[in-house]
């Protein structure tokens, strides 16, 4: 009677098995099929891709996984197979700690530095802003318009916006906080895989992807607009990304000047993709276009200043004169005219 007991207890044991291990198989092509029909439908360089043999490949891979974190180096491999240098992946951990924030994690909050220059001229800085807080992006914002408040009160000639050394991170951030500094709507954008083109736009506390809002901030400064601003933008080789968006923002805007010799040259058009466990995927899906709908199309291009600065020094200090006394000679003339 024991034997026949314990003979059924270890045919249950292995049907029990059985079924987990055919569960773990089953998330797991669910996880990697969701994956790649995101990967397919939205990446601008899908139709570049042979997805038959990717297709193939990927499920030879799978077929002895027993965990979906096993997964994560062959999703990886299909997007640097895109070739588009942006799209990526980002694990559960790495999203949860964007998502707690810089205090949560011991990370500095960045800082918005500000002078008044030469009593006459504002000079602020866009920092690089890395978290997905949305209490963290509210103070950011906040921060960075106070600044902006405090600066026009003190009745500039002109501005100095530094986007030097900003190596980019979340773009939403970065555009509500430079919005007063804009003349008109449909300024950045991009251009999808079907040859449409589409505008962020900030209005009513509301970041717009064309008409639909996608983030809603609590901002607690007051209305600020800045009208027709005489304004230098001051950009260097790591200025990149979401940096180069908020650049390319102010592109063909009256009374700005670029100065500096190029951008990083990461221009394509991002968007991210949470997936079941918690990670992201991160895909690039257009192409970057500005008012004028010029597009951004060659990755390490990047955005070329209207005045070089030729070359610099690698001192941080000497290569900031440089520019300010770039920036000096824009602003002056402009004032006498």
């Amino acid at each position: 009677m024991k034997k026949i007991f314990l003979s059924l207890l270890l045919l249950v044991g292995l049907k029990v098995n059985a079924v987990v291990h055919i569960e773990n198989r089953d998330s797991i092509k669910i996880y990697v099929d969701n994956a790649l029909r995101i990967i397919k439908n939205r990446s601008i360089n899908s139709g570049k891709m042979d997805w038959n043999k990717i297709d193939l490949k990927v499920a030879q891979k799978i077929g002895k996984l027993k965990y979906i974190r096993e997964t994560y180096p062959i999703i990886n491999d299909v997007l640097e197979k895109l070739g588009d240098s942006h799209s990526r992946f980002f694990p559960p951990e790495t999203v949860a700690s964007y998502v707690k924030g810089y205090r949560a994690t011991g990370i500095p909050f960045p800082e918005i530095k500000t002078a008044f220059l030469a009593n006459r001229y504002a000079y602020i800085v866009l920092p690089a802003f890395y978290c997905y807080n949305m209490d963290e992006w509210n103070e950011f914002v906040n921060n960075f318009r106070a600044e902006l408040s405090k600066l026009s009160g003190q009745k500039p000639k002109g501005w100095i916006l530094d986007l030097r050394d900003n190596e980019g991170g979340m773009f939403a951030p970065m555009y509500a906080a430079i919005a007063p500094l804009l003349d008109q709507s449909n300024v950045i954008g991009w251009m999808d895989r079907n040859g449409k083109n589409n505008f962020f736009n900030f209005k009513a506390d509301r970041l717009f992807e064309n008409k639909k809002a996608v983030y809603l901030f609590k901002l607690t400064t007051h209305k600020i607009k800045i009208k027709n601003p005489n304004l230098v933008l001051l950009i260097n080789e790591r200025t990149a990304s979401s940096a180069e968006f908020a650049a390319i923002s102010f592109v063909g805007q009256k009374n700005v000047t670029i100065i500096g010799n190029k951008t990083n040259g990461l221009t394509s058009a991002n968007q991210e993709h949470k997936l079941s466990d918690g990670a992201f995927l991160v895909l690039t899906e257009g192409i970057t276009i500005d008012r004028n709908l010029k597009q951004y199309v060659n990755v390490g291009e990047g955005l070329v200043g209207d005045i070089k600065i030729g070359q610099l020094t690698g001192n941080e200090e000497n290569d900031k004169k440089l520019y300010l006394e770039k920036a000096y000679g824009v602003l002056g003339s402009k004032a006498t005219h």
